[in-house]
C-alpha cells in the first residue's frame, strides 16, 4: 500500500466552472495529495485504503490527462484512449477506486462516448451516493446530451450536498438560461456569484459573465453593462482579454 503522501492526478470535477460546456473555460486540471482520510464531499478514499497497483495504473492515465494540453490535438483521441485503458486497469485493481471512475467518466465525454461516462458516474455515485464530484460531472454530461430535467435534478442533488459551493448554483443558472426560463438562472447565478466572492477564485470572471449575460437577456441593461465590465477587467487581470472578445459587441451595445 502507498503512504498518504502519494500525489494523484485528477480531472478537476469540483471546480466545474473550468469543467461545462457553455460560457465558461475548458477542461481545467486540478493535481491534489491522496487524503489520509475518506474525503467527506467526494468520498475518495485514502491512500491507505487504495491498492498499491491500482494506484500505478491511475497515476499513468490521469497524468495522460493532465498533460493533455501539451499532446498535439491530432493526437489528443490516441491518448485518451490509452489514458481510459489505464483507469480500467486501476479499476481492476480496486473496484472501489472512486476517484478512477470520475476520471474515467471525464475521458469517455472527452472522446464523446457519453453513455459510458453516464455509466462510470453512476458506478462512482452508487459506491458513494453524496459524492458531490460525480453527480456534478453526471449533470456536465446530461447538459452536453441537452438532457435538461437530469441536469437539474443532479446540479440540486450537488446544491442539497454542499449548499455553500457556488459550483451547483452555477451550473444550475447556466441550463435554466439555455431553457429561458430566466428569473431561475438569474436567482441562482445571483446566489452562485455571492458565495464565489466569499473567497474568490482566479476564475471569477465567468461568474460575472454569466450574471452580465442574464441581465442582458432580461433587457436590464444597466445591470448587464455593470457586470459585464466586471467580467472584461477580471479577463484583463488574468491575461485572457481574447476569451471575452465574442463579447464585446454586446458590452459595446449597452
Amino acid at each position: 500500500m502507498k503512504n498518504s503522501s502519494v500525489f494523484l492526478f485528477f480531472l478537476l470535477s469540483i471546480t466545474i466552472l473550468n469543467s461545462q460546456t457553455g460560457i465558461y473555460s475548458t477542461n481545467g486540471v486540478l493535481t491534489v495529495e491522496i487524503p489520509t482520510s475518506v474525503d467527506v464531499l467526494t468520498g475518495y478514499p485514502s491512500a491507505d485504503e487504495l491498492d498499491s497497483q491500482a494506484i500505478s495504473e491511475y497515476n499513468k492515465g490521469s497524468e495522460i490527462l493532465y498533460s493533455l494540453n501539451q499532446i498535439k490535438e491530432e493526437e489528443r483521441e490516441k491518448a485518451l484512449y490509452k489514458a481510459i485503458d489505464y483507469l480500467i486497469a486501476a479499476i481492476n485493481y480496486d473496484e472501489k477506486f472512486i476517484q478512477a471512475y470520475d476520471n474515467l467518466g471525464k475521458a469517455y465525454r472527452m472522446v464523446g462516448s457519453f453513455n459510458l461516462a453516464i455509466q462510470s458516474y453512476k458506478i462512482s455515485i452508487k459506491i458513494f451516493p453524496s459524492g458531490t464530484a460525480a453527480h456534478q460531472n453526471l449533470a456536465i454530461v446530461y447538459e452536453t446530451l441537452k438532457e435538461w430535467d437530469n441536469s437539474i435534478m443532479e446540479y440540486k442533488v450537488v446544491i442539497n450536498l454542499a449548499p455553500q459551493n457556488p459550483e451547483g448554483y452555477y451550473g444550475l443558472a447556466n441550463i435554466y438560461q439555455k431553457m429561458s426560463k430566466l428569473d431561475l438562472a438569474l436567482s441562482n447565478a445571483i446566489t452562485a456569484l455571492k458565495l464565489y466572492e466569499k473567497k474568490p477564485p482566479n476564475y471569477i470572471y465567468d461568474s460575472y459573465l454569466q450574471v452580465g449575460l442574464i441581465y442582458y437577456y432580461r433587457k436590464e441593461k444597466s445591470l448587464a453593462k455593470k457586470y459585464l465590465k466586471i467580467a472584461k477587467e477580471k479577463f484583463d487581470e488574468n491575461n485572457i482579454s481574447e476569451r471575452f472578445t465574442k463579447y464585446d459587441a454586446i458590452l459595446k451595445s449597452l
